[in-house]
């Protein structure tokens, strides 16, 4: 067993040899060694834009982008990658380098201090709202439909339900009152998917009694 165990992680780390050189180069933190193989859930966000109409295409901003894994796939028309870790920045902007890679731009960003500006026709906020209270998050919400999306435009989120996460958010306690949201599917360490404020949504709740309107 134990030399099985052995065997996995010396292929692990083989297959994830680049990411550990970029992070030995760059300094960013471990997380990001994982490759977009790794999280089926990324791939859901990008299999999901990507299949939107041309015309809500236009652009899309990723707020916790990493090293872009997600942005540099989006077909769209201009792409914005944002993140708090300058380090994990810098490595993006190399990887993204490598391939031609017209209308994206990184830029740094740290939540909940920063506010965007312009409005966008995807709005990305995936893998770190677990760390910010409700409150918190469903204000940036509010702000982020009201003053940052097309009025056709798609936020999507992701919420978690486990302990090894700070915070375990229920869907309906970070979206505003009114607004509808759909699911998007279901991925490990109970992991679900969001769409809010999509033309394909289907359910409404009360953001205070969290019940279905």
């Amino acid at each position: 067993m134990m030399a099985t165990t052995r065997i996995k992680r010396a292929g692990q780390f083989v297959r994830h040899l680049d990411r550990y050189l970029l992070r030995q180069a760059f300094g960013f933190d471990i997380w990001h060694v994982n490759r977009l193989s790794d999280r089926p859930y990324a791939r859901a966000v990008i299999s999901y834009l990507n299949a939107l109409p041309a015309d809500h295409r236009g652009s899309v901003v990723e707020i916790g982008c990493g090293l872009g894994d997600i942005i540099r796939r989006l077909r769209f028309r201009h792409r914005l990658g944002l993140d708090a870790d300058r380090a994990v920045l810098r490595a993006g902007r190399l990887l993204a380098s490598t391939r031609l890679r017209t209308g994206l731009t990184f830029g740094e960003f740290v939540f909940p201090r920063d506010r965007l500006t312009g409005r966008f026709d995807a709005i990305i906020m995936v893998n770190w709202p677990h760390l910010f209270d409700a409150d918190t998050v469903r204000s940036w919400i509010t702000d982020c439909l009201r003053e940052h999306l097309t009025p056709d435009g798609i936020l999507i989120i992701d919420t978690v339900a486990d302990p090894a996460y700070r915070f375990n958010h229920a869907i309906a306690a970070i979206v505003p009152a009114g607004r509808s949201f759909t699911t998007l599917g279901d991925f490990a360490r109970q992991r679900q998917l969001w769409a809010v404020g999509g033309r394909d949504a289907t359910l409404t709740y009360n953001a205070e009694t969290h019940e279905p309107l």
